[in-house]
């Protein structure tokens, strides 16, 4: 795993207990017993601390990476401002409920807050899917890249066709599986590591030069 590489799954935790803390004291504010109100204050400890470390790490991955055009640039931006400022507020929100029972408005401000998240976290995912901020170049082993026809989340048939590649996703998993298990197919041992597989690109693939923007080509 590279530096740069070390902030995607860390945001995990964030996007997460944060929004489990808001819910938590939602419900601790409407039934006021004691054990719901000490979770949901460490779950905003534990949301903070979370953010914090995948801040750090992003803060860190914005020094690894490079942005010459400057929309993408400006977006690396708004995702980072928006995150510092969504783990200011939750440290925030540590402190009050470290000190005070919560209340309906309290939890309505956190959810609120934690709402902001989705939109930082749709600005991440856009540098990395749409823009290719951060990613290698795209070896011979994975040219296609995505599959043509990939409709937008809130598209019109989007929800059949998610329910439909998951349930072949899932026959795909269990397919594979039973292929290994009755030895129809082996396991390549270079899966293990791919990272160091695509160090070690065969001469002639695509492949950047030093500071050279890592954007995936387009698959014709």
């Amino acid at each position: 795993m590279k530096l740069h590489e070390l902030h995607p799954p860390l945001i995990h935790a964030p996007l997460i207990l944060l929004p489990a803390a808001a819910a938590v004291d939602m419900a601790a504010a409407r039934t006021c017993r004691t054990s719901t109100e000490r979770l949901g204050a460490k779950l905003w400890w534990f949301g903070a601390g979370g953010g914090l470390l995948a801040g750090l790490a992003g803060m860190a991955a914005s020094q690894e990476v490079k942005a010459e055009d400057k929309r993408v640039d400006d977006a690396m931006y708004l995702h980072g401002i928006g995150n510092l400022g969504l783990v200011i507020a939750a440290t925030a929100m540590a402190i009050f409920r470290s000190r005070s029972r919560p209340t309906v408005t309290s939890a309505t401000i956190g959810l609120a807050a934690c709402g902001a998240a989705i939109y930082t976290a749709y600005l991440g995912g856009e540098l990395v899917y749409g823009s290719g901020v951060g990613v290698k170049a795209m070896s011979e082993q994975a040219r296609a890249g995505v599959q043509p026809g990939v409709p937008d989340v809130l598209s019109s048939g989007s929800a059949v066709r998610f329910v439909r590649d998951a349930v072949k996703g899932l026959g795909w998993l269990l397919g594979r599986t039973v292929d290994l298990l009755s030895g129809r197919q082996k396991l390549e041992r270079g899966a293990l590591h791919l990272g160091k597989e695509a160090e070690g690109m065969q001469p002639g693939a695509f492949q950047p030069r030093q500071g050279e923007l890592l954007t995936p080509p387009i698959p014709h």
